[in-house]
């Protein structure tokens, strides 16, 4: 561990504008992800309110070719997320985690003399940690919970900012609230030109969408918000086996066709892996034990996980010349298929 990752893993008692103390390290659990560049702390105000603090590790700059670019492009990527946060947080987006704070700390140790860090409501758990504690992962929560993630890609669309990082450690759960989206560290906002914009896959390759994986670069509407869907069809695949939709298509198209090893134009290959899709589909199918939301839920994942994303999202907005990222026919039906198995009116499995 470097001095200056030794650094940001040493703030617990150090007091933050404001007020905020910093209480104690937060160490992820072997189900978590992400926060390569940063880590996590347990905050309390001078009220006694707790949050979660994300603390920005920029070790990794000092052991570049270039320190000072590096440097540079992390603390931009600070800056945009922030900047974004804040958008977020003026348009009341409820879905969205709430910042409530954010600076910079001195320690002589950190690049520059500084740790930026960046104050959140505190969630009980992310939604992977929830499931592999559950006993039961109850069918009525695993649905509203995707009614609460499509509402919250939708008000991000609605102020022209794609996540593009859905996955299960971003989907934060309130025991009073339900669940709500975080991390828009990976985003991309209409406008504006994050210090990713050019990488060819912003979030997770692990859930990424197959045309970013084999290098699609489509107009900006269709590349971000159609990744936005993708993932969350890929949620729902999630949600019913614990893994996504991608590593279920992968593991179903022949290696040589794989994106590492595959140097051709999608435009070719995609019959190929619309095949491996369509048996990840079959499969999944077979993890959903209630009847009568299997076919829906499969309809669901075909339309928005579609892996032209020329055809992605629901036909009716595509017919009728709407907007083909919609989702507020999804957010329907999910509300829709939850309050039946709340209400008992489907089998809870």
């Amino acid at each position: 561990m470097t001095s200056t990752s030794e650094a940001v893993h040493n703030l617990s008692g150090t007091v933050l504008q404001n007020g905020w103390r910093v209480l104690n390290l937060i160490v992820p659990s072997s189900c978590a992800t992400g926060g390569s560049f940063s880590c996590g702390y347990v905050v309390e105000s001078p009220t006694g309110e707790q949050a979660f603090l994300k603390a920005f590790d920029f070790s990794q700059a000092m052991e570049s070719a270039d320190p000072a670019v590096t440097l540079n492009a992390m603390t931009s990527a600070f800056i945009f997320e922030r900047e974004l946060l804040r958008r977020c947080h003026q348009k009341q987006l409820k879905r969205i985690v709430t910042v409530m704070g954010g600076g910079q700390v001195r320690v002589p140790t950190a690049p520059g003399g500084v740790i930026y860090y960046l104050i959140f409501e505190r969630a009980d758990a992310d939604v992977r940690i929830k499931i592999d504690t559950e006993r039961r992962f109850d069918v009525a929560w695993r649905l509203r919970t995707l009614h609460h993630i499509a509402s919250a890609i939708r008000q991000l669309h609605g102020v022209k900012i794609a996540h593009q990082d859905v996955k299960p450690s971003n989907i934060l759960f309130y025991s009073q609230h339900g669940s709500k989206l975080t991390d828009l560290g990976r985003a991309a906002c209409e406008g504006l030109n994050p210090p990713h914009e050019g990488e060819a896959i912003a979030g997770d390759p692990d859930y990424a969408p197959p045309e970013l994986l084999y290098g699609f670069t489509g107009d900006w509407h269709t590349r971000r918000f159609g990744c936005d869907l993708y993932l969350l069809g890929s949620m729902i695949v999630y949600f019913f086996t614990n893994q996504g939709i991608t590593h279920l298509w992968m593991k179903n198209l022949e290696p040589t066709l794989r994106p590492s090893s595959y140097q051709g134009p999608y435009s070719a290959i995609v019959a190929h892996v619309r095949d491996a899709f369509g048996t990840a589909l079959d499969e999944f199918r077979t993890h959903i034990h209630q009847i009568d939301i299997r076919d829906e839920l499969s309809t669901f994942v075909r339309q928005l996980c579609d892996p032209d994303p020329y055809h992605r999202g629901h036909p009716a907005e595509r017919g009728r010349g709407g907007n083909p990222f919609s989702l507020e026919r999804y957010i329907s039906r999910f509300n829709h298929l939850a309050t039946r198995i709340e209400l008992g009116l489907y089998g809870k499995g």
